[in-house]
């Protein structure tokens, strides 16, 4: 059964305060990515079926693209760092701790 928890396979010692904030953001992220599909789909939709111009004043364009763009940018950058965040803890629980070392 798939867990739609993100990171779910890591197990901090000391950083689950940095595990809970990358799974935070991994949750805004894909967020954000749900926001600009919404915006893409709005501007396909305005495309398909153009909002007739009042008063003769030709098309208008509300901006749609411009925000899904600049959403889908914010929604990768917040994964990098939550990717960054997680691969800290991963990181931190491969260590060997003091009372594991081989000598």
């Amino acid at each position: 059964m798939m867990k739609l928890i993100p990171y779910s396979d890591l197990k901090p010692r000391n950083l689950g305060i940095i595990l809970f904030v990358a799974r935070l953001l991994a949750y805004v992220g894909y967020f954000f990515i749900g926001i600009a599909l919404l915006a893409f789909a709005s501007e396909i939709y305005n495309y398909i079926f153009p909002i007739v111009p009042v008063g003769g004043q030709g098309e208008t364009y509300h901006g749609t693209y411009k925000t899904g763009v600049i959403t889908l940018v914010f929604a990768i950058v917040i994964l990098i760092v939550s990717a960054l965040f997680a691969a800290l803890v991963s990181w931190e629980a491969s260590l060997k701790g003091p009372n594991n070392r081989e000598i």
